[in-house]
């Protein structure tokens, strides 16, 4: 079964090197975000359905920002989808202060700032992620985190569940996704598996290890 990777808010693959070299046994595709066009869910829904596997079952892992993403599409009930994950992530705005955010100017070089990374996002993680978060973030174009912020400060929680089984890697010592926000992924599935892992937001970065072993747990059970 393939594990299909939607990244967060930065929209490219690099950050999940860590977690996907602890999953080598398991067939990988990682969809990367358009960098071009609408950002909202729906738009971003309709870019990321043609890369989907069409003969393959597969798992479909959305981290952070596309938490929300997956849900778009498993909505739409893409052949070959067995299960779905949902890692640091939420189907309703993350924060409080997440449209306040939407509309302040936001530097990068104060977003990419070493105190902040560690406090709000990485923790104690080894420095080359920190470098590589830092690299990710300051090759953004400002206009396209503004917009992908804008997209979650709109987001509210789903009115129907979903019937597939999903599983959520719930950090716990994440600060930039509230509680109430990370407890709406219950009001979208009705078979979600909650797993606690001890870490920061960025857990797959901080975490790979514990993560990529719940992961795997996941998959083989729906092999069953």
């Amino acid at each position: 079964m393939r594990l299909v990777l939607l990244p967060g808010l930065n929209g490219s693959s690099k950050l999940f090197a860590p977690l996907l070299a602890q999953l080598q046994e398991i067939p990988q595709q990682i969809i990367e975000l358009p960098g071009q066009g609408p950002q909202d869910y729906t738009s971003l829904a309709n870019a990321v359905a043609e890369q989907l596997p069409v003969d393959n079952p597969f798992v479909l892992l959305g981290e952070s920002f596309s938490g929300p993403l997956a849900h778009h599409l498993a909505l739409q009930s893409p052949k070959g989808l067995k299960g779905l994950i949902f890692a640091a992530s939420f189907l309703q705005s993350p924060h409080p202060l997440a449209v306040l955010a939407s509309r302040l100017p936001l530097p990068k070089m104060l977003l990419s700032h070493s105190w902040a990374l560690r406090l709000f996002c990485i923790g104690n993680a080894q420095p080359a992620i920190l470098q590589l978060l830092q690299k990710e973030i300051r090759d953004m174009p400002s206009a396209l985190i503004k917009a992908r912020l804008r997209n979650l400060a709109e987001l509210s929680s789903p009115e129907q569940k979903i019937v597939i089984p999903a599983l959520h890697l719930w950090p716990t010592r994440d600060r930039l996704v509230s509680h109430t926000a990370a407890a709406s992924l219950a009001s979208g599935y009705s078979d979600l598996r909650h797993e606690s892992i001890e870490g920061p937001h960025f857990l797959l970065q901080s975490r790979p290890q514990a993560c990529a072993m719940t992961i795997r747990n996941f998959i083989e059970q729906l092999k069953d």
